[in-house]
């Protein structure tokens, strides 16, 4: 085989499709060249070994080529390149009981074995022959230290092949294992700046543990990358990522106890070193775990403990094989490496979790502080809304107190000298009278004087006059009573009274809002009191709630009126009656239009109020509320229905 061409092209020109399909036009060092150019360009072996069986297919124009991969363990070998395609052939062979081809893996010949014609020596290797093969070479892809796999040809008829076409095609396993093994050390690279990369991005844990084992399986064909996680607390070690191992055993060994005889992962994370298992049918670690590991195909497992800074084990790393191994220099670098690129990503995960913890922590307490102080604000706020309403009522009840008594001095005044005022008409009524019987015959200018002022009419609605001056003294006396028992600045503050003097008392204060208004008629109050005990309360400050709830029914009925006329009854009932042996209930209800459900639930916030802007403070319900329910535990409710009023229901222990 001639390696001089004058025609043929420069063989640095860039290897596209149409270059690659001249192939044969080329003589076998510019096709060398051209794959050398190749395998510098290319970043995917596949493509690479797909070039090379093409390439001496058309240089040596035998009918058949393939390349093999030897495996991780090293027992197996992998077809990654063939033509023509051999769909039904078998991709894989296991070599793991075969003497001749594991003599191979230590000779540092390439030519292993040649039929010319078809020798027996290539019969009866254990690669599936091609039919109709008459004659063919196998060589070994050989790496610096270590077979790295195989570049097989065969003819359909016999044929003696020169030494030119044996260089030829070492020449082609040296381009091959030269890609093979730079590739290994760009893998490595590639992989450790991929997975720090997705560190820096904040990836999940799980995704750069899954992320790690799939890049180091891809440059370990054959092998199954797995890691474990130390539990501190359960001293075993859980599932971290396992891509490609059988799943029931991955799931067999998800929680595997850390021990001294724990298999290869339990035992490295036990001693903090690695441990190498390369045969667990007879490896002492495995002897708890064997038939278990054996049931899966795992035959082989290799494993080291990643680190913190500070020496403590964070868990495992592993590479498992189906077939017994020892591991090579480039199987410590890449258990090394991952090592240490778990190490990394789950020191980087501790501190995400420690610092998301210190944010959720911090944040929770932002959100504790911030709750107190709002809760604080709104007692404030309630404690400001009482103290305004306490000094309102204060005053209010100051200025009753005041009212009653400068009226009752002068109507006790009055009402007391009406008694002797109507004893001294009497008397001179009866002198008069007898005056008439002495003296009949009066002058006429006297009897002029009687027919003006109408004597017998003065004698008759004179007394009628004094009658009804007693009546309205009684009244004042009555109502002056009422407002020094609603403002109770005379009694303690927790004393038994009878609610329904409260009641009337705050209806008769009101009584002015109550009676025809001219533009809205009288309105019809009912009263339906059942029979209650005296009840132990702040009597002033129940007055006021009962003051707050009628006072906002008949607004409620006022503004009904404004908007319905004439044809609407304004209407107020007030019930009482015990609700349970040891309470009582005052409900007031009205038929006014009702409180909107989306607003019902805000009526007792204080400030709050559906009243125009200068009529409505917003304080009554809210301050109506905290009486009844912190003054004398008991229970404010409100229950309202649309265009049929609203039912205000007070109840508190006796």
């Amino acid at each position: 085989m001639s390696f001089a061409n004058p025609a043929i092209h420069s063989p640095l020109m860039a290897p596209d499709r149409a270059t690659y399909s001249c192939l044969s036009d080329r003589n076998a060092q510019m096709v060398i060249t051209a794959l050398s150019q190749w395998a510098l360009l290319e970043n995917q072996l596949d493509r690479l070994f797909e070039r090379a069986v093409q390439a001496v297919t058309e240089v040596l124009k035998v009918s058949y080529s393939s390349i093999w991969r030897v495996l991780s363990d090293r027992q197996s070998l992998r077809r990654v390149a063939t033509i023509p395609a051999a769909a039904n052939e078998p991709m894989e062979v296991t070599v793991a009981n075969v003497p001749l081809v594991q003599s191979l893996f230590s000779v540092e010949s390439q030519l292993l074995a040649a039929n010319v014609p078809l020798g027996h020596d290539l019969q009866n290797f254990p690669l599936p022959l091609p039919a109709n093969s008459q004659s063919g070479l196998l060589l070994g892809v050989v790496g610096r230290d270590q077979l790295l796999g195989l570049l097989e040809i065969h003819h359909e008829q016999p044929r003696s092949f020169s030494e030119d076409d044996v260089y030829f095609l070492q020449a082609v396993t040296n381009v091959l294992a030269g890609a093979i093994e730079r590739r290994r050390s760009e893998a490595l690279i590639d992989t450790q700046s991929r997975v720090l990369g997705s560190i820096a991005q904040g990836a999940k844990l799980q995704f750069v543990f899954n992320q790690l084992c799939e890049l180091l399986e891809q440059e370990l064909p054959g092998a199954y990358c797995s890691i474990l996680v130390l539990d501190p607390e359960q001293k075993c070690l859980r599932a971290g990522a396992a891509p490609s191992l059988p799943s029931e055993f991955a799931r067999g060994v998800d929680g595997l106890m850390i021990g001294e005889c724990a298999g290869s992962c339990g035992t490295a994370a036990y001693r903090g070193e690695p441990v190498f298992a390369t045969d667990i049918a007879t490896n002492p670690l495995w002897s708890s775990f064997r038939d278990f590991a054996l049931s899966h195909g795992i035959r082989a497992c290799w494993s080291s403990p990643f680190l913190a800074a500070n020496g403590e084990v964070l868990g495992t790393f592993a590479l498992s094989h189906r077939f017994p191994c020892q591991p090579t220099a480039y199987h410590r670098e890449v258990i090394n490496t991952a090592a240490s690129l778990a190490s990394i990503a789950m020191e980087a995960h501790r501190r995400a979790e420690a610092l998301q913890a210190a944010n959720l922590s911090l944040e929770q307490k932002v959100e504790e502080r911030t709750a107190k102080l709002q809760d604080t604000l709104q007692r404030l706020r309630q404690a400001q809304a009482q103290l305004i309403q306490a000094e309102k009522m204060s005053s209010l009840g100051q200025m009753v107190a005041g009212i009653a008594h400068e009226i009752n001095n002068p109507t006790a005044f009055i009402a007391g000298n009406l008694y002797h005022m109507e004893t001294y008409f009497q008397d001179l009524v009866s002198i008069i009278q007898a005056y008439q019987a002495e003296y009949p015959n009066l002058s006429p200018a006297m009897r002029d004087r009687l027919a003006e002022l109408d004597f017998d009419f003065l004698i008759a609605d004179l007394p009628q006059v004094l009658g009804s001056l007693q009546s309205g003294c009684q009244r004042i006396t009555n109502i002056v009573l009422g407002l020094r028992n609603f403002s109770r600045l005379d009694e303690s503050s927790m004393k038994a009274v009878d609610l329904h003097e409260g009641l009337d008392n705050t209806l008769m204060i009101l009584n002015h809002r109550l009676i025809d208004q001219g533009d809205r008629p009288a309105i019809q109050v009912t009263k339906d009191y059942g029979p209650l005990p005296p009840v132990t309360c702040h009597a002033n400050q129940l007055n006021q709630v009962f003051m707050n709830l009628l006072s906002n029914a008949i607004d409620a009925l006022t503004d009904r009126w404004a908007h319905e006329g004439a044809g609407f009854v304004p209407q107020l009932r007030i019930a009482t009656r015990l609700s349970q042996p040891d309470r009582v209930q005052i409900s007031i209800q009205d038929n006014g239009l009702g409180i909107p459900e989306a607003l019902r639930s805000k009526i007792f916030e204080p400030f709050y109020t559906t009243k125009p802007i200068g009529q409505g403070t917003g304080l009554g319900l809210a301050i109506s509320y905290q009486i009844v329910q912190e003054q004398h535990q008991g229970s404010l409710g409100c229950h309202s229905t649309a265009q049929e009023g609203t039912t205000f229901t007070v109840e508190i222990p006796i």
